[in-house]
């Protein structure tokens, strides 16, 4: 994710924050000065959303799911999966982890803060009882894009295709966020309090809505591509104009490799994939240099993936280029903006034909 910095590595994983959490522990570090109590909560609170995203992560690891990062935002986190042609029981359990480990957190603050003398630690226990119940609950919700939405859809997945599993799972989302609103409003007109705490409530209750909201069309608008996209596969559209070049070539042969076959795509394996040599990293481009040492790892897509399932593990992988291959032999590659432009001629022709 872009704007993300890097803070360690758990499990093969990168742990990132983004640069708005940045903010918001600066900000709250500023506010509670000179006892930093307030800060101290915040990054308990991010404490416990870390292990949230670490119980997804560790779920999808086990099943042989990629996860290659977790995201920290000021809203919660989000671990980077590869869902892409995943069974829907093992995303129901990938997707149910986070909510049950918040739940179970909670379960054991307010343990301790029952046996806790009065003072400050059982009102730090009180509060991470209280937020970790409230996360695990609202993941829980049956609307995109959280924990809920995914478990409610690969639930309903046993029994209906994905597309109309995902419709009735937008509609859920509808009635989330309908009731949320209506939640609000009763809660801001009824409650006996300060003005600023009743807009401050309002803003936040809006902000999640709008959150909710965009998750909900970002997954139907995926779903109606990957509908109005079925059938069209990687081999449709992957692309021959490569050079797979050694790992050990030297700045001499890449140069040659491109003069004489007039390609400036060099791929070469690494790592037992597929890299993309990057002549544009400046920072790294000498002339003692081998391709190993420009090249940068691409997800492997098989020639018979959905151009969307493989649109998706990009995505998820940050990575605008991805190798294509048969039974792991590379075959082609196939860029993002490749992808991107063949989805929307081949939907505007099918339109047209309607």
């Amino acid at each position: 994710m872009a704007d993300a910095y890097k803070i360690g590595r758990i499990w093969g994983i990168d742990i990132e924050l983004h640069w708005t959490f940045i903010g918001l522990l600066l900000l709250t570090l500023w506010l509670s000065l000179p006892s930093g109590f307030l800060f101290l909560l915040i990054v308990l609170l991010f404490a416990c959303v870390l292990i949230h995203e670490l119980s997804h992560s560790f779920v999808s690891l086990v099943n042989n799911v990629r996860v290659s990062r977790i995201v920290l935002l000021p809203l919660g986190g989000v671990s980077i999966i590869d869902i892409s042609e995943i069974d829907p029981r093992i995303e129901f359990n990938i997707a149910v982890a986070g909510p049950l480990m918040s739940l179970l957190l909670g379960a054991l603050f307010g343990f301790l803060a029952v046996f806790s003398p009065p003072g400050v630690v059982t009102e730090v226990l009180q509060f991470l009882f209280e937020i970790n119940i409230l996360l695990g609950v609202f993941n829980l919700l049956p609307a995109f894009p959280t924990d809920g939405g995914r478990v409610f859809r690969s639930y309903l997945e046993r029994k209906y295709n994905e597309y109309t599993a995902t419709m009735m799972t937008i509609k859920a989302s509808n009635i989330v966020m309908g009731l949320f609103i209506a939640g609000t409003f009763v809660f801001v007109l009824l409650i006996n309090a300060p003005f600023y705490y009743k807009e401050f409530v309002f803003l936040w209750n809006l902000l999640i809505v709008f959150f909710l909201y965009n998750g909900a069309q970002q997954e139907k608008q995926t779903m109606e591509i990957k509908r109005e996209s079925k059938g069209v596969r990687l081999s449709n559209l992957a692309s021959k104009h490569f050079v797979l070049v050694k790992p050990s070539s030297n700045v001499q042969e890449l140069y040659n490799a491109v003069k004489q076959t007039r390609e400036h795509l060099l791929i070469t394996k690494l790592d037992g994939g597929y890299a993309y040599v990057n002549l544009l990293r400046k920072e790294k481009l000498k002339p003692d240099l081998w391709a190993r040492d420009m090249a940068i790892k691409i997800p492997s897509v098989d020639v018979n993936e959905n151009i969307v399932d493989a649109l998706e593990s990009m995505e998820s992988n940050e990575s605008g280029i991805a190798a294509v291959t048969r039974r792991g032999r590379l075959v082609g590659v196939v860029t993002l903006s490749h992808i991107q432009a063949f989805l929307s001629l081949h939907i505007l022709r099918a339109r047209k034909g309607k």
